[in-house]
């Protein structure tokens, strides 16, 4: 159940999108909107007492000044949706937003922001933080979108992992407004699943149809590039929508995403919905 929906704002011009885009599934699902704007205070105060130099006092009351009048359009902004909400403004250092944001979301049903690789502010580790540290499914919108925010027909891109279970799990009530769903498999142990006699939809198809959805299956072969793969697809089923599972790897104490979330999230058209 999506009772909450939380949305990444920046002050930049990707405010507007992810807003808007958020409102629209908010009212399909009848949630709460929870505008989430951290504000990033000069790192050189991080370092350094501002109490002592003119220019630094300057500095934080220019930064606030201007944190200030940003929350105050967001609010205006949000009036006008006719929805329930509410902003939360913070405070914080250039380095402390992914794991502050992260912790935010986790107070929330499903996270709403521009994809890695689109944001302005160029900061894809911020969102890969929320992806990977806030347990909540991520909504992530290609940069300028301007596209359908009812989603119509979803792709689900299906392998049989933890992460992909749990994204289906936490699309369903959009799955469930959705006109057509559309599964697809890429495996590269296709062919040993079938020496089995075990047909590598059956569960997936099985589980969705007990949630009152009548997936399409489609097994995509024949492809080098599973996230490559994805996207053709979607394009060849109009979706307006992917869900599927993020992949990533550890390095430095960092999360990382995988090579086909990546691919996925770098070049998607739409909307993908991930969770990890």
């Amino acid at each position: 159940m999506i009772k909450d929906i939380a949305v990444h704002l920046t002050g930049s011009s990707e405010d507007k999108i992810r807003i808007a885009h958020a409102a629209a599934v908010a009212r399909t699902l009848d949630a709460h909107l929870t505008g989430i704007y951290l504000h990033q205070l000069p790192d050189v105060l991080s370092i350094t007492d501002p109490s002592g130099s003119a220019f630094l006092q300057r500095l934080v009351e220019q930064s606030v000044a201007q944190a200030e009048a940003t929350t105050e359009a967001l609010d205006c902004e949000f009036r006008q949706l006719g929805l329930t909400y509410e902003i939360r403004r913070l405070d914080v250092y250039p380095r402390q937003v992914g794991h502050i944001l992260s912790s935010e979301a986790r107070q929330s049903d499903l996270f709403v922001g521009t994809r890695p690789y689109g944001d302005p502010n160029k900061g894809q580790w911020i969102e890969e933080a929320v992806l990977f540290q806030s347990g909540r499914p991520c909504l992530f919108l290609p940069p300028a979108f301007q596209g359908y925010s009812v989603y119509r027909n979803v792709l689900v891109a299906w392998k049989n992992t933890r992460e992909a279970a749990r994204a289906v799990a936490d699309a369903m009530p959009l799955l469930k407004k959705a006109k057509s769903v559309v599964v697809a498999i890429v495996d590269e142990d296709l062919g040993a699943a079938e020496e089995q006699g075990r047909a590598p939809d059956a569960d997936i198809g099985r589980y969705m149809s007990r949630h009152g959805i009548n997936a399409e299956v489609h097994v995509v072969d024949g492809w080098t590039s599973p996230g490559a793969a994805i996207l053709n697809e979607a394009v060849r089923t109009a979706a307006d929508l992917v869900v599927m599972g993020a992949y990533g790897h550890s390095r430095l104490r960092e999360w990382m995403l995988g090579g086909v979330t990546r691919d996925v999230l770098k070049s998607a058209a739409v909307p993908v919905l991930v969770a990890h």
